[in-house]
This record gives C-alpha cells, sequence and structure tokens, in this order.
C-alpha cells in the first residue's frame, strides 16, 4: 500500500467518523444500571470487587479511573465507556478502509456503515467488555496492517502490546491468533534481533499481567470470591468453571443457532450486506493475504461462537462483523471513475438514513430505568426480615446495587441460585443466614469430581446440586419468610419440592405444603401502565418486564375470580391487558370469566382474539368448547 500524506479533508473525515458515532451513541447510552453483566460491572466498580471470571482486568482497571471523575452519574459514565471505544473501533475502521481503497468518502461511509451496525450501536449503550473487545481487536489490526505497509519495528512494538490487553480484556481473543500470525509474517520479521524480539515479548506480557491486579480487589459481597490459592486464580483467570458450556447442548443447540444465523447476520447491515461481494472481490484482487487472513480468522470465530452455549454471547461475534465491515468498506474502488459513483454514495446515504430512522428507537436506552425499578419494586414488596432466592442474574445485581446506593431499611437477604454450588458464596451467605454444613459438603463433592465427569453430566448434576441445596436452605430458614423471584415467569407455580408457592405480587412466597393460611391481599408495588406497556418500549428487557407485570396482575384475576371475585378479575384482566395488549393468558381468562358469568357478546369476543393469537395453543380445545356453548 502506497504511503500518502494526511490532508486537511482526510482529517475531517477522520473527525467525523469519531465525533459522530460518539454523538450518536452518547444520544443513546444508558444513564442507569443496565441488565445481565452491565449492572454486575457497575456493582463491582461501586465496590471494588471482583466480577465472574476470567476477571476482566483491564476493563475494571478503566472503570475504576471512569469511578473518580467528578461527572454524571457512575453508571452513566461507565456506559459511556462503551460508547467511547465503539466509535473508536469506527475511527480505526475509517483508517484501515482509507488505507485500503484511497477513497476517504467511502471509508467514511463504511465507518457509518460500521457504527450503525446493530450489534455494535447495542454494545456502545451500556458497559460490557464486547465495545472495548472490538476497539483493541481493531487497534491490533491497524497495527499489523501499518507493519507489513512500512516494515516499522514501532509498529510491531504497537501490535505486541495492543494484543496483550487484549488478553488482558476478553480471552476469546485467541481464535484470531492465525490471522494476526498471517499477517505478522513478513520478510521484515526476519531481519529483527535478539533485543527487539525481547521487547516484543515484554510489551506482549504487560497486559497479562493487569491479571494481577485483580488480586488486590475485594473478595467480599456482592462480588466474586474463592481466590484463596495459586490454583484458584489460575482457574479464575482462565475461566475454567465456564469451559463446560462449549460443545454443550448437543446437536438440538448448535442447529438452533444455525438456523438463526441468515437473521442474525441481516440485522447487523441490513440491505448494505449488498456490498460485501464486490468489498471481497476487489479485496482479494488487491491483497490476497489479507483477504484470507480476515476470511479464516471470521470463519475460526465465528463457529467458535456458535459452539459456545451462553445466553448472551451477540458481542463474541463483533471482530467478525468488523472484519465482514472491511469487505463491506473495500466496495469502494469498484465505483471509483464511474458517471454512477454519485448515485450510488446517494443510495448509500440515503439507507443508512433509514437504518438511523429504523433503528433509533429500538436502540435508544437513554431513558431506561426497568432494572432499577425491578429491583424497588421486589425489594418493597417484600416483608422484614425476608430472604429472597432468584435464578435470574440481573435482578441479584440490581438488588444488591439498591442495597448499596439507596441503602433501604429492613432490606432482605438475596440469595443467587446461580452460585449456590460454589463454597466460597455458602461462606459468605452463612455470614447472613444459617447453611448446614450438607450445604457446603455437596457443593465441595461437585467440584471434586468434576474430572471424572462429562461436560454435560457436570452441567446436569450442578443444575441438581442447585436444587438440593436450595432444599436444604429453605429448611433451615423456617423461621425467615422466604419467597422466591423466577427468571422464566412464564409459567403459573404452585409447587416446588416440599413447599406450595403463594402469589405475593412480583414473588412467590415458599409456604409448607397442606398450610392453609389465606395470604394478605396481593398488592402491586410496581410501576403502572401509565409507564410500563410493551407498546411504548423496543427494548427487550423492558418489553420483558412489562410482561411479568402482566402475568402478575393475570395471576392475581384468576385467583380472585377463585375467590367469587369476578369483578376484582375482570379489573385485573384489564391491568394485564394495559402492562401487555396483545397478553394472550389475560384475554382468554377474560373471555372465560365473561363466559362463565353469562356475557356471552363479551366472551365471544375475547375467546375468538385469543384463538387468532394462539392457534397452537394447548388450551385451544377448551375455549373452543365455550365457544360452541356460547352460540347453543
Amino acid at each position: 500500500m502506497p504511503r500518502r500524506p494526511l490532508r486537511n479533508q482526510n482529517l475531517i473525515f477522520a473527525f467525523l467518523a469519531f465525533f459522530a458515532p460518539f454523538t450518536l451513541y452518547f444520544l443513546t447510552t444508558c444513564r442507569d444500571i443496565y441488565w445481565l453483566d452491565s449492572a454486575e460491572f457497575a456493582l463491582a466498580t461501586r465496590t471494588g470487587g471482583l466480577v465472574h471470571p476470567p476477571g476482566y482486568p483491564l476493563l475494571l482497571n478503566l472503570l475504576s479511573f471512569v469511578s473518580l471523575l467528578p461527572v454524571l452519574t457512575l453508571p452513566f459514565r461507565i456506559n459511556l465507556v462503551s460508547a467511547f471505544v465503539a466509535a473508536g473501533s469506527c475511527f480505526l475502521l475509517f483508517l484501515i478502509i482509507n488505507r485500503l481503497t484511497g477513497d476517504e468518502k467511502f471509508a467514511l461511509l463504511g465507518a457509518f456503515i460500521w457504527a450503525l451496525s446493530f450489534e455494535l450501536w447495542q454494545q456502545a449503550t451500556a458497559i460490557e467488555v464486547y465495545a472495548l473487545q472490538v476497539f483493541l481487536f481493531a487497534l491490533t489490526l491497524w497495527a499489523l496492517l501499518r507493519w507489513r505497509e512500512t516494515s516499522s519495528a514501532s509498529y510491531l512494538y504497537f501490535f505486541s502490546f495492543s494484543f496483550g490487553l487484549t488478553l488482558a480484556n476478553h480471552l476469546f481473543i485467541i481464535v484470531w491468533i492465525p490471522t494476526f500470525l498471517i499477517l505478522l509474517h513478513t520478510p521484515a520479521l526476519k531481519n529483527l534481533h535478539r533485543r527487539q524480539w525481547l521487547l516484543l515479548f515484554l510489551l506482549l506480557l504487560l497486559g497479562p499481567l493487569l491479571y494481577l491486579s485483580l488480586l488486590f480487589r475485594s473478595q467480599n459481597p456482592p462480588g466474586w470470591a474463592g481466590i484463596e490459592s495459586t490454583n484458584d486464580f489460575f482457574r479464575y483467570i482462565t475461566a475454567a468453571v465456564y469451559r463446560y458450556r462449549f460443545l454443550a447442548g448437543g446437536t438440538d443447540y448448535l442447529t438452533q443457532q444455525v438456523s438463526s444465523l441468515p437473521l442474525t447476520l441481516f440485522k447487523q447491515f441490513t440491505v448494505l450486506w449488498l456490498l460485501l461481494i464486490p468489498g471481497g472481490v476487489w479485496l482479494i484482487r488487491k491483497d490476497k493475504r489479507l483477504f484470507f487472513a480476515l476470511l479464516i480468522g471470521t470463519v475460526l470465530a465465528g463457529s467458535a461462537a456458535l459452539l459456545y452455549n451462553i445466553p448472551d454471547k451477540e458481542g463474541y461475534f463483533l471482530p467478525v462483523y468488523f472484519c465482514l465491515a472491511i469487505f463491506i468498506g473495500s466496495a469502494a474502488p469498484l465505483f471509483q471513475a464511474k458517471k454512477g459513483q454519485t448515485g450510488i454514495l446517494a443510495i448509500i446515504i440515503i439507507a443508512l438514513i433509514g437504518v438511523i430512522l429504523w433503528n433509533y428507537p429500538r436502540q435508544n436506552r437513554s431513558h431506561l430505568t426497568a432494572l432499577s425499578d425491578l429491583a424497588r419494586a421486589v425489594s418493597t414488596e417484600l416483608p422484614a426480615h425476608a430472604v429472597i432466592f432468584t435464578d435470574d442474574y440481573s435482578l441479584f445485581q440490581a438488588l444488591n446495587w439498591r442495597k448499596m446506593v439507596e441503602k433501604p431499611v429492613n432490606f432482605p437477604t438475596i440469595i443467587s441460585e446461580h452460585h449456590l454450588v460454589f463454597p466460597w458464596y455458602l461462606k459468605q451467605l452463612s455470614k447472613t443466614v444459617p447453611v448446614p454444613e450438607h450445604c457446603f459438603d455437596l457443593a465441595r463433592t461437585l467440584w471434586e469430581n468434576r474430572a471424572r465427569l462429562s461436560k454435560t453430566q457436570f452441567g446436569t448434576l450442578a443444575s441438581q446440586r442447585v436444587q438440593e441445596i436450595k432444599q436444604h436452605l429453605l429448611l433451615n430458614l423456617a423461621d425467615h419468610p422466604c419467597f422466591y423471584f423466577p427468571q422464566d415467569f412464564s409459567q403459573s407455580l404452585e409447587r416446588w419440592q416440599n413447599f406450595q408457592l403463594q402469589l405475593h405480587g412480583l414473588t412467590y412466597q415458599f409456604r409448607p405444603l397442606g398450610d392453609s393460611t389465606i395470604g394478605p391481599e396481593i398488592k402491586f408495588t410496581f410501576p403502572g401502565p401509565e409507564r410500563y406497556s410493551t407498546n411504548k418500549f423496543y427494548d427487550p428487557y423492558a418489553e420483558d418486564l412489562c410482561r411479568r407485570f402482566a402475568a402478575t396482575a393475570n395471576r392475581r384475576g384468576m385467583l380472585r375470580y377463585a375467590s367469587g371475585d369476578d369483578t376484582g378479575a375482570i379489573a385485573d384482566f384489564n391491568l394485564a391487558l394495559k402492562y401487555y395488549p396483545d397478553y394472550s393468558a389475560a384475554i382468554e381468562n377474560k373471555g372465560l370469566v365473561f363466559a362463565m358469568t353469562g356475557k356471552k357478546d363479551s366472551a365471544r369476543f375475547y375467546l375468538t382474539k385469543f384463538i387468532k393469537l394462539e392457534p397452537n395453543s394447548p388450551e385451544i380445545n377448551k375455549v373452543k368448547v365455550f365457544l360452541n356453548n356460547l352460540n347453543d
């Protein structure tokens, strides 16, 4: 690639390649804690504690620095870290495409196409490791391309340093090593002296050395703990606890992943995928080694991500999408010196404007406080000295956040079911509630026998041990009011093991079997439908919260009808439909109550609507019987 001096126009375009995306991300960044790992990073930043393995030392240290800045709220500040580095990846893509094609206009458009790609924009609006990862990946790739272009050892040193930092952020980068080795190998590599190789190694080592900083972070609740030996530390920073998830799920899981891939890919660049093939054709003519290096990395990383069974792995594909964005941006030379260039530019710009208009409401998290509202609603409805079990990872972090930030009185004890199989977690928990020794034995033997079990066997046994430990804890907490908040709320629960479950607002209370004591009237302490309704949100987690509110109102309506309160039941079904207008369960229940109370016209309307919404429901035959009876 020929060396070209920067021109004023080039500098302006480079400036826009960063600040235009950053402005968009700033406007849409979440101002509050967000779901899943985002809430955990916010909590760890405030407490100085650890997060789940492998610890992510680079990001934690960066967030600790940002937390010292005296501007904005802490959640907003740390979420903006993702916005900043995501915009940085757009700037680096501009530099790469511009060096490849020599067309700054198309390079800028390529940066904008990347900036508006669905997953990057999503990751830019809340703190996570993936926006930083794709920035570091882009930085490493840029350094390699400059090394190939100039043979300057300074770029090779920078590559080594940036790759080390990437290892300190997310270990999945190792699947890209073949790509880096292909680009690294040049004739100039043979001319390096021994001192230069030593310096390269030391620079590479600086990133992984950041893992040692994790030893100085707190292991107190509510963060991760259990690092008591060198072996514990090694297993923690290599994420050994999650290895069983690779290739877990079998062929059914892989089939589901592959079948959803076309829609997932289309969502990233929409119609702009049309530029991928011409861009790839041009790049293979221009630089075969670069083309095949990126293609090999894309295939390896994409395949590995598909085989890794975790619920939030979308960010694993970001470096893959970045490489595809290089292919898309490389289409520029095919349109140079052609009469239709202006028209093609106009079409791309119109397409980008369409993407902004379509995705802005779907990506805008600036107004979302759903996780905080959920934590506040759940904790407010519980009595003093309550204990709440949950398998909802987000709620566990959010409740701890509220406990630490708002410091409410009589806050419940929070038990994470995901952590119950860890002896260190039980040890932490024993400082708050009594934990039987048998629970420790169940947890210890699980890990002692891990080497003898297959990945599937270990996952199954771990799930069983969670339930066993949970049961022993409940039996030992007979003097405490104990509650359960399930992540999957789609089914109404009535019993678990030797306990009956009594609806209590957003939660269920564990009661002994045969306990006929009528619980208190279920009162809603969460926001009303004027604020939370599925027709007001595009965010899937906020929509999920609206559905949970609707399910709670619907279940209270069922209880009221069972107690003879027809009017109260209809009122609750109406409330559920305000939260979630197409909630089929409430529509069905409302139709059934009208049918059984002799309001035939209303019953026909709602039962017919239910059949249209849920034609394959197992309830469909029952509903049709009621409809036939209404017509007799």
